[in-house]
């Protein structure tokens, strides 16, 4: 019998021990000229096809087999079809076809099922995989035909869309603030959960209805109407925002930052993401700022008139107090004495209470960090001298200058060595240095006396908050002042040294001010 092109016969093989199978394969595809039509049809299918016959040998493949698997067609007739399976079914195949042999019973034949599969080069492949059955009449045995599709690129796609789609769910979902999704007439396609406990309706409810008409917006016409002109200006192409207001499912008015915005999604449909977040808070916390930003103008404005009013007073009484003091005797005028200083302390808190309220004027030029500590050294020589207390500065050599207004931070300064030689209460250490960190120039001033009680450290910038006995509690209020005046930055710590730690950070090449 003369053999079909292109249907392939193991090596070795020849025409008189064809078996019956084989044969009514051939037979089936066809004789003559009907034979190479059928099988041109075969071959020209771009999936695999490949016959078996009852004990899992393979006894034809067409070439698109060398595309999915490596395996030429030669190289496949006559092996068992196991070779394409990964375990556990290649080990397991041979019992699958025995089982079906004897019992008649499959879940194969006449179905189309998903299944892995193996390339020549050990890679896995995802097949779908369709089997018929061959049988003539006049023969005892059969082939099983199966049409095999590689569908491993389409699965992974598959796997990627579904992660995608988890992946986003997961976002949408952790949104805190309202996250909606529209079509491009405004009709809500979906929103996060966030959005549905606001709205206080079911979700079934909010799908497929106009974004506008949910109970939201529902407290004011207009806001409907403001809404549907942001809908029209994003599909444009424009972002917008604004701050709004929303009903709550409790009946409440929260104040609302509220944008939205276009998209096109995979399938190029232009789609609108309205997104809400909650400021209530936010805005009643500004609203308390400004009433209290102006209240401490005003207390500046008191403070400023009631500080002229009162200075000229004490001045008059410290005069008289002394020309008094000077007609009476020893004991008298100790007495006199003290209250010349009780009224000086009251002129000096005046004083420091009204440059804490008024407006900080300051003229930044350029400085050499190493020149303000020595001048803060010479200013306080004679009492660290008095108190024991050893001043050590250290600035590296390439310390860039600072541009600040040296009598505020030399002030400040002054104010943060004193405080730190006054705590030590001894013979002690201060050392004051500087670095750089990010653009900014880090000054410290650190001690090895008893450190800031835990109890203060988070107020101890507010104003009359202070750790001795006898202080006023605005230094440290105004120091913060004059380092924030300069974009800078103070803060309190605990020292490597045992001691309080106070670091200003000021940025390093600020505009220069134009003079």
């Amino acid at each position: 019998m003369r053999r079909p092109p292109g249907v392939y016969l193991p090596r070795g093989m020849d025409e008189s021990n064809v078996t019956g199978s084989e044969r009514r394969l051939h037979l089936t595809l066809g004789q003559s000229d009907t034979v190479t039509h059928l099988e041109a049809l075969l071959e020209g299918m771009l999936d695999p096809v490949v016959a078996i016959d009852a004990g899992g040998t393979i006894r034809y493949s067409n070439k698109a087999c060398t595309r999915t698997f490596g395996y030429t067609p030669e190289e496949l007739i006559g092996k068992n079809v196991r070779l394409l399976m990964p375990e556990p079914h290649r080990a397991a195949h041979d019992e699958y076809l025995a089982n079906y042999a004897r019992t008649g019973v499959t879940h194969i034949l006449g179905h189309t099922r998903e299944l892995p599969a193996v390339h020549r080069n050990g890679h896995a492949l995802e097949i779908e995989l369709s089997v018929w059955r061959i049988e003539d009449s006049g023969a005892n045995d059969v082939l099983y035909c199966g049409s095999i599709r590689d569908i491993t690129e389409r699965k992974r796609a598959e796997r990627l869309l579904i992660e995608s789609e988890r992946r986003f769910r997961v976002l949408f979902e952790q949104e805190f603030h309202f996250v909606g999704l529209l079509d491009e007439h405004g009709t809500v396609l979906d929103l996060n959960s966030a959005a549905q406990e606001l709205a206080g309706v079911p979700r079934e409810e909010l799908l497929g209805a106009p974004f506008w008409e949910a109970r939201i917006w529902s407290h004011s016409a207009e806001e409907q109407e403001r809404v549907q002109l942001a809908i029209e200006s994003a599909r444009s192409g424009e972002a917008v925002r604004y701050e709004t207001t929303h009903l709550t499912a409790d009946d409440r008015i929260i104040q609302v930052d509220f944008s939205i915005k276009a998209f096109s999604d995979d399938a190029g449909n232009l789609r609108l993401l309205p997104e809400g977040r909650d400021i209530t808070d936010v805005q009643r916390a500004r609203e308390r700022e400004m009433a209290m930003m102006r209240s401490f103008a005003e207390v500046g404005e008191s403070a400023a008139l009631l500080a002229h009013e009162i200075k000229n007073p004490i001045t008059s009484v410290n005069v008289a107090l002394r020309a008094v003091a000077n007609l009476l005797g020893e004991d008298e005028q100790e007495v006199l004495q003290d209250l010349v200083e009780r009224m000086q302390k009251l002129e000096r808190l005046m004083r420091r209470t009204l440059s804490l309220t008024r407006p900080l004027e300051h003229r930044p030029v350029r400085c050499e960090t190493r020149a303000l500590f020595e001048g803060v050294e010479r200013m306080l020589a004679p009492d660290l001298v008095e108190r024991g207390v050893r001043l050590e500065i250290v600035v590296p050599e390439d310390m860039p200058p600072l541009f600040v207004d040296p009598d505020l931070i030399e002030e400040v300064l002054v104010n943060l060595v004193s405080n730190a030689s006054q705590a030590i209460e001894g013979p002690g250490l201060v050392r004051v240095g500087a670095s750089t960190h990010e653009g900014h120039a880090v000054l410290r001033v650190e001690d090895d006396g008893p450190g800031i009680p835990d109890s203060v450290i988070h107020s101890l910038f507010k104003p009359f908050v202070s750790t001795k006995a006898t202080g006023t509690g605005l230094g440290l209020a105004i120091a913060r002042k004059v380092v924030e005046a300069h974009a800078g930055k103070l803060d309190a710590g605990k020292s490597a040294l045992g001691g309080a730690l106070f670091e200003i950070r000021l940025p390093l090449h600020p505009e220069r001010p134009t003079n």
